[in-house]
């Protein structure tokens, strides 16, 4: 679009350069004349018009908004960043019997592999009523046959095979112990972990493969991986697991304890101190964000540094699934809160193979998990972020329980989330400074009677950070939903930047000296901690060679700086080039503020290239 009368006397006005504008000959190659200064060349804004949108997004409105770099996922059951997000993650908080890892996948590596579909429902290829995933994670296909997968690792541990519901599976290495001793049992009688059929008159006939370790399990239980009490799938990927691996372990051990043990010795890696001081017992820093040993350890023994691991960017557009791998006991006993894991249920949601193992796994996104919920619960289960956790507080009657807080701005109540000292210690520095709100956060349920394990709650007054909790027995356990706490947040928001493409034709004998640009920006009203917003061109955008031209990565930036009407002229006579485009870098502040670039309008004059 050209200039309007209004914007050049406000230009002349402002400035001691007086431009008079005349008709432009149009950017043949090498023609040089002196051009319109004020024709604007930059056309309505188009995903094609960029080379280059970090952490910014284009409207349908045709303007460039910057994303919330403090963007924060509401639901524990699709964590999905809208941009890349730097995210670190925070132990805070780990009260239980049971070892744990911590770590992560991102979605669409589990649709490359096949275990999804779109909806990110999970899928039984090969068709012998077991997902695939739950398959792989325990190595139960077949070594060979119809419904046989390649094996997850280097090679199987064990070779026991068994025979349930008429297909051939292979007994899971995770579930036997050194000697590989069989331990499969078919017609089982057992508890119906269905909503409403826990007593014994409803008890059914049921296939089990599996074992629990009687004591120390020494070298049972285990796949042979990378670390030999995770599932191989759940690793990075190794020459360990055959580089099958597609997982990012953040924490490969929450104990947080007095005692140098993990649970029957199946912890991943050893506890090696008996303080309780919100640090886990390991040297963190001893392995990089993915679960990798590190070559050199930047923070050797255990220190505050331990607390925290940088993840990095996480990619927009990539959903998140985390998962948290727990070693304990394995018992199926509903008056307990427990049930085995079931591998395979019938049409009516009717267990037909129990998996017993003292390695679980649980996922943030429940329709994943493998226990059912045997008591079917009607709606989600809540907790109050900001009330101390009390459990003689009825959570199932929340209401009548006078140990139950009041929502703020409500008249319900719910029971506390995390105790008294886990709230003082999130009001410390390392953790924000965080005051938990008394607000509600929420497990929820997946709608197949599967049994939800994750928690999530947003508690950052700039919603920067938020908590990820997880209940840690296969069936629910007591329910509290805080045996093991972290904290993520996006702590360092990646800068974003707009860089449009050429907008001047080739012209090799041609420079460009005189550059014209008006920029039409604003910012959210609730900003309270501005946006940078700073321009430059340059006339060297691109590197041409035998009649071929490619985007040059580091082109001659000349930074603007505007008057008072938002516009500027600039001397680029000293650059040798025709090939002109602009850039914006954003740089976010400390609070959540988003900026719309609107408008830029843009013009040049050329003359001939000095030799």
């Amino acid at each position: 679009m050209s200039l309007n009368p209004s914007r050049l006397l406000a230009l002349v006005a402002g400035s001691a350069l007086c431009v008079i504008p005349s008709p432009r000959p149009a950017h043949a190659a090498d023609t040089c004349g002196p051009g319109d200064l004020f024709e604007d060349v930059q056309s309505a804004f188009t995903a094609a018009g960029f080379d280059e949108l970090q952490q910014v997004t284009l409207t349908p409105q045709k303007t460039l908004r910057s994303a919330n770099p403090f963007w924060t996922p509401t639901s524990v059951d699709s964590i999905v960043f809208p941009s890349d997000q730097n995210v670190t993650i925070s132990f805070v908080y780990e009260s239980a019997g049971a070892s744990h890892a911590l770590g992560y996948l991102y979605m669409s590596d589990l649709w490359a592999r096949g275990y999804v579909n779109a909806q990110g429902d999970l899928v039984d290829a090969n068709g012998n009523g077991v997902a695939d995933l739950h398959e792989d994670l325990y190595n139960l296909a077949p070594p060979s046959g119809a419904q046989a997968r390649p094996y997850i690792g280097v090679s199987p541990r064990c070779s026991r095979t068994f025979t349930s519901g008429g297909f051939t599976y292979r007994q899971p290495d995770l579930a036997l112990n050194s000697s590989c001793a069989s331990a499969f049992i078919t017609h089982s009688d057992l508890t119906d972990a269905r909503p409403g059929r826990t007593s014994s008159s409803y008890n059914i006939t049921v296939d089990v493969v599996g074992s629990s370790p009687p004591g120390a399990a020494g070298t049972g239980y285990s796949d042979n991986g990378l670390f030999t009490r995770i599932p191989n799938l759940l690793e990075p990927a190794h020459a360990s697991n055959n580089h099958m691996g597609i997982g990012h372990l953040a924490f490969l051990l929450t104990d947080d304890d007095s005692d140098t043990v993990t649970f029957q010795g199946l912890g991943t890696v050893t506890d090696a101190t008996n303080l309780n001081d919100g640090v886990p017992d390991y040297d963190v820093s001893a392995y990089d964000s993915h679960g990798r040993p590190r070559a050199s350890n930047p923070d050797p023994g255990i220190t505050t540094y331990d607390r925290t691991v940088d993840l990095g960017v996480i990619p927009g557009g990539q959903e998140v699934v985390f998962f948290l791998v727990s070693a304990f006991d394995s018992s199926h006993n509903t008056d307990n809160g427990t049930v085995y894991p079931c591998l395979r249920r019938d049409a009516d949601l009717k267990c037909t193979l129990h998996l017993r193992t003292p390695l679980n796994v649980f996922f943030s996104k429940a329709k994943w998990n493998l226990d059912q919920d045997f008591m079917g619960l009607p709606s989600a289960m809540s907790r109050n972020m900001g009330c101390d956790y009390d459990e003689a507080c009825n959570h199932a009657n929340p209401n009548s329980s006078p140990r139950a807080c009041t929502l703020a701005g409500t008249s319900q109540k719910l029971c506390g989330w995390l105790d008294s000292s886990t709230r003082t210690r999130m009001g410390t520095l390392p953790y924000g400074n965080t005051t938990l709100p008394m607000a509600a956060t929420t497990a929820a349920l997946p709608g197949n009677l599967v049994m939800p394990h994750a928690m999530l709650g947003n508690v950052g007054p700039a919603s920067d950070r938020w908590l990820l909790a997880f209940e840690d027995l296969p069936g629910g356990g007591d329910r509290d939903f805080n045996d093991v706490v972290f904290m993520l947040r996006n702590w360092a928001p990646t800068p974003g930047r707009v860089r449009s493409t050429v907008l001047s034709p080739a012209a090799p004998s041609c420079a460009i000296q005189q550059v014209y640009i008006h920029k039409d920006d604003a910012q959210d009203p609730s900003c309270a901690s501005p946006v940078a917003i700073n321009y430059s061109v340059a006339t060297d955008c691109r590197v041409c060679s035998a009649g071929t031209c490619v985007t040059n990565p580091s082109p001659t930036w000349h930074p603007v700086t505007f008057d008072w009407n938002r516009d500027a002229v600039l001397d680029v006579s000293g650059t040798r080039g025709h090939q002109l485009c602009w850039k914006a870098d954003l740089t976010a502040g400390s609070a959540p503020c988003q900026a719309n670039i609107n408008n830029v309008d843009i013009g040049y004059e050329s003359g001939p290239a000095v030799p």
